[in-house]
């Protein structure tokens, strides 16, 4: 049996809503797409929640949603889920894992997709304020404190963390919308 007959089964399946085949697609992608979810989020309860949130969703929606490729369908859902809950974020400050959550290249299937993404968010942090963008280059990129930054451009502390700040909040805002617009788009 091909997987593509496998697949066929297991939608069919489900469609007629055998609990067998919602296990057997529980135990086939639960720990995958968790991996994934925790790669990009670094948070376990969120991530459960997200996929608990998936897995009784395709449990519902399975009689009417014509669904062809059952793991496409899953990790878009996932992919959607995970730009929701970036967005969502209440963070005052995001530390440099969160501006590393696009997606590696293991995980991208083409590579040049990554790429483009990866220069658009180089291209949103050029057209932040000059100052602004220096101050986040010593901050994200060379690592520096705030201290150390305020020190070498002579600004206050404060400043720093507002340069910071609103850098954060641009890149958050037009990142993910990014992400939306390539998961919408590659899913």
């Amino acid at each position: 049996m091909t997987p593509s007959d496998k697949n066929f089964l297991l939608i069919k399946s489900l469609e007629q809503r055998d609990e067998r085949a919602l296990k057997q697609l529980y135990d086939v992608y639960w720990k995958k797409m968790y991996l994934y979810a925790l790669k990009v989020l670094n948070h376990q309860q969120l991530c459960e929640d997200i996929l608990q949130d998936i897995f009784i969703s395709i449990w519902e929606k399975a009689p009417t949603a014509k669904i062809k490729n059952i793991e496409s369908y899953l990790f878009r859902a996932l992919k959607y889920k995970i730009a929701n809950a970036l967005r969502d974020e209440k963070y005052t400050q995001i530390n440099n894992e969160h501006l590393n959550f696009l997606p590696s290249e293991d995980y991208v299937k083409n590579a040049i997709e990554y790429k483009d993404l990866e220069t658009q968010v180089h291209k949103t942090i050029q057209t932040l304020p000059e100052k602004c963008k220096n101050v986040f280059y010593l901050s994200r990129i060379e690592e520096y404190t705030n201290h150390e930054i305020a020190e070498e451009l002579n600004i206050s502390v404060r400043t720093v963390e507002t340069h910071i700040s609103k850098a954060l909040k641009h890149l958050r805002v037009h990142i993910s919308y990014l992400l939306i617009i390539a998961f919408f788009f590659n899913a």
